[in-house]
């Protein structure tokens, strides 16, 4: 019993420095940023053609060569209709659509969405297992899960910082491991993404870090727990967190590009090695798992 309890002490710490790196009960203001489309205009002068056509060609009639260039500058105005369609996309999206245009809709739909400003989310955080020195532990894990359980609310799309909580999505074809694309047959459809596996993840900068608020700065909160130390090393060569398994999945309106619902799944695999706790606890290992969800929308 005494084994257990000192175990679980090494776990609460972990799970109270993980906790505490998610931010998940932070409330922050979306600036909305406006951004308009102009329409360029095409205007094609008439008259200034015509005058100097009767110079080149003396041998037709002046008045019958105006109707001629008059007809041709009434079609003139047909031709930014007929360009339009290259701007449109070249086929609907379908389940065997390629990667790179399932990432690219997902794009557009992340930046209409995250524009508005009003689509927020409500939170949750599991501790889904527990290894002590490499063995899983259901019990120690089950007495820290509701250390772990942590909700919040009043979230804007992921990731975001706090100078740009409004940043456009920077996710391309090569930061994602798997795409889906489901036609819901009422026009919606749903787009699942899996970022490749991350290690000690930064936001904004790597697959997870463009997907997911990921935690770091990992050594300033171990820091600050006064009962950790370490048999060797420091808190940087001994904590790993690995961001592996996420998902984020999004319905939206087909027309409007607007997501009605969505969840963002981050999976991190929190590591820690040669840990001491107090003067009781002597090189220990710990891994947990964490489950940190974001669902949207926050009403449900």
């Amino acid at each position: 019993m005494k084994k257990a309890i000192r175990i679980l002490a090494v776990v609460l710490c972990l799970v109270l420095s993980v906790t505490a790196l998610t931010g998940c009960t932070v409330n922050l203001q979306v600036n909305v940023k406006n951004e308009g489309g102009a329409a360029a205009a095409n205007n094609t002068p008439a008259p200034a053609p015509s005058t100097t056509q009767p110079t080149t060609q003396p041998t037709t009639q002046p008045a019958e060569s105006k109707p001629a260039d008059a007809s041709a500058t009434t079609q003139s105005p047909t031709l930014p209709a007929e360009s339009k369609p290259a701007d449109a996309p070249a086929a609907e999206l379908s389940a065997s659509s390629s990667k790179a245009d399932i990432v690219a809709e997902y794009a557009k739909v992340y930046n209409t969405t995250k524009a508005t400003g009003t689509f927020t989310s409500y939170d949750t955080m599991d501790l889904t297992s527990v290894l002590i020195d490499g063995k899983e532990n259901s019990t120690v894990k089950n007495l820290a899960a509701g250390v772990v359980k942590a909700e919040g609310k009043n979230m804007p799309l992921p990731p975001y910082t706090e100078s740009d909580p409004a940043n456009e999505c920077l996710i391309t074809e090569a930061d994602i491991a798997s795409a889906t694309y489901t036609d819901n047959g009422d026009g919606t459809a749903t787009i699942k993404l899996v970022p490749i596996a991350c290690t000690n993840s930064k936001r904004l900068q790597d697959a997870q870090g463009k997907m997911f608020n990921v935690m770091e700065d990992v050594k300033p909160t171990l820091e600050n727990i006064k009962l950790i130390s370490w048999a060797q090393g420091d808190a940087d060569s001994n904590v790993t967190l690995r961001c592996d398994g996420g998902y984020a999945e999004v319905t939206y309106n087909k027309d409007t590009k607007m997501m009605t619902k969505a969840v963002y799944c981050l999976i991190t695999i929190a590591d820690v090695q040669h840990a001491n706790v107090s003067f009781i606890i002597k090189d220990k290992s710990a891994t947990a798992t964490f489950d940190y969800k974001m669902i949207f929308p926050e009403n449900g």
